[in-house]
């Protein structure tokens, strides 16, 4: 990949690797092979262009106490404690950045971004807690860190190819795959589910609409041919009924399961899904009911609660359970 394209991304492996506690002394050698673990390949040349980027860029406004040991021959930070993650916010940040929460509160609750609620109520308290003049040094808030996902670069190319109803050319390799393939590709809609983002669109591969994995992809380019417009009746109703992001065809089911109490009082307090509905609260358990697709991403779910749940219904979903508890089961014989 392109390394040009990918500045902030560069910043932040490089800032990973001065600031380990394993490591202190980075050779340029070494800063080159790890941005190249994350298919970020790179000059010598470009890599000293950075490096200075985040000593002096006045935009950055990181400033980074980075200096070369001729002795260890490599670099690190003077400053221990310095992180391009732990700097501070002017007074000028902060009310831009409650400006900008404002703006977006307005829009909860709209169909499109009903599943980024949560995250309008974060950027809310962080905007309370930089407020607060007698605030501690340290942070009082600790969020969910979203690790490095490879596939993220293709957000902002994928985003507007969305705004722009611009077909593009990916270059797709699947996992379980030796070779990639491509698609010529007409963007709908971009999906996360599990800190790993999706795009649904039409493909002239498939003849259909699929769903794509951004960690999957390994090129994206524009492509001229004229873009198709979605036939799906409603983009998102084709997630109403469906944990995770695999459309499965078939009939919304009933799926009927029986959580133990201690179990059910963490279910109860944060639903599985919307359509969870409770049907029984007692000593035996908690009985609730989904309106689903079963599918791949709900199997992985139920296993994930162990001998916590048992499903009751359909039957056809819990002789997949039994079969993979089974497999999982016999790892151990």
């Amino acid at each position: 990949m392109a390394a040009g394209k990918n500045p902030y991304l560069r910043y932040r492996i490089i800032n990973a690797c001065l600031t380990s506690k394993r490591k202190k002394h980075w050779s340029p050698d070494e800063l080159i092979a790890k941005l190249g673990e994350h298919d970020l390949q790179i000059s010598l040349r470009s890599l000293k262009s950075d490096l200075e980027n985040m000593r002096c860029d006045e935009r950055l406004g990181y400033f980074a106490p980075i200096v070369y040991c001729r002795t260890n021959k490599g670099y690190y930070y003077t400053d221990p404690d310095y992180s391009i993650d732990a700097l501070p916010l002017s007074e000028e940040d902060i009310q831009a950045f409650s400006v900008l929460v404002n703006s977006l509160q307005k829009y909860k609750g709209a169909l499109v971004v009903n599943q980024l609620e949560g995250m309008f109520d974060k950027l809310g308290k962080v905007a309370e807690q930089l407020k607060q003049k007698d605030k501690p040094q340290h942070g009082i808030i600790e969020f969910e860190k979203v690790p490095y996902y490879k596939g993220i670069m293709y957000f902002d190319p994928i985003m507007h190819a969305l705004h722009n109803k611009q077909p593009i050319k990916i270059t797709y390799k699947k996992f379980d795959h030796d070779n990639p393939y491509t698609h010529i590709f007409h963007p709908y809609l971009l999906k996360e589910y599990k800190s790993r983002w999706y795009t649904r669109g039409y493909s002239e591969l498939r003849k259909t609409n699929v769903t794509l994995a951004l960690d999957r992809i390994e090129e994206i380019v524009e492509h001229p041919a004229p873009f198709k417009e979605n036939k799906e009746d409603n983009i998102y109703a084709c997630f109403r009924h469906t944990i995770g992001v695999t459309i499965v065809k078939g009939d919304v089911e009933e799926v009927e399961l029986l959580f133990t109490p201690s179990q059910g009082n963490y279910v109860k307090t944060l639903h599985l899904h919307d359509t969870q509905t409770t049907i029984a609260d007692n000593d035996e358990g908690l009985r609730v009911t989904l309106a689903l697709k079963p599918n791949y991403e709900l199997l992985q779910t139920l296993l994930s609660y162990g001998a916590e749940v048992k499903v009751l219904k359909p039957l056809s979903l819990q002789e997949k359970i039994k079969e993979a508890l089974g497999k999982a089961c016999a790892l151990y014989e």
